[in-house]
Parts: structure tokens; sequence; C-alpha cells
């Protein structure tokens, strides 16, 4: 069974498998989450992607490109937190989601609450990380 996403109903605590878009945003805390994020217009738009949905169903690449599907077409993507476990735990789903993408920034920062906002670099828009 696909995994089923929702709007997050606040994009300051986007929950596992929610995706929310504002001027900035932050998901819940990871513990072997990954966060996509990307550029739509003047948002960041985000979606937190688990290993496992609550019925313990493991994500697969029908997952991936419906996470994917949600950025709606965003520029400058970005994966963010527990890129480790991923590459481990489910590596075929990881690599597909890496070469789906490209070109995409990397922050393997593991565990962790994070987010992003939209700053421009020398008239070039990217996402730069947040912290809590």
């Amino acid at each position: 069974m696909a995994y089923v996403f929702t709007q997050a109903a606040n994009p300051q605590a986007i929950a596992e498998l929610q995706w929310g878009e504002g001027a900035d945003i932050m998901f819940t805390a990871f513990t072997s989450c990954i966060g996509l994020m990307g550029i739509n217009g003047n948002n960041v738009i985000g979606v937190h992607l688990a290993l496992r949905d609550a019925n313990d169903q493991a994500v697969d690449n029908a997952d991936i490109d419906a996470a994917i599907a949600l950025l709606n077409n965003a520029t400058q993507p970005v994966i963010i937190g527990a890129t480790a476990i991923w590459e481990q735990a489910a590596p075929t789903e990881y690599h597909h989601l890496l070469t789906q993408l490209q070109p995409v920034e990397i922050y393997a920062y593991g565990d962790g609450t994070y987010g992003g906002e939209i700053v421009n670099h020398a008239g070039v828009m990217a996402i730069q990380p947040r912290y809590a």
C-alpha cells in the first residue's frame, strides 16, 4: 500500500508523511527521516519522508516519486536529515531519490529538527538549512 501524504496545518511543524509550504519551513524531529525541500516561487516547499509509515509499510520507489511530485517542480532541491540511515536501510530507494532529484544539495545531519528558508547568494536563490 502506498504512503499517504497530507498537507501540514502548520509549515513550522511538518510531521512524518506531511508536506508544507511557506517563506520558511520546519519539520518535526527526525530520528531516521529525511526532508525534501525545494524553492516554489517565493516559498520553500518541504516533504517529511519516513522509512516506514504508520502501518509499518517500508518506503518504495513509488512513495519516493509521490514525495517528489509534492515538490511541484520546485527548483534547487535539497535533502536534509538522516541520510546515512537511508543509505543503509533503503539503499535502492535512496539511490532512486538521488537520481530523480539531480542535481540535489545534501545536508547529512542525522537526527534532529531541521527546516529551510530562501536566501539570495549573489543573485542565485538557494535554500539555507535551519536548525531548532
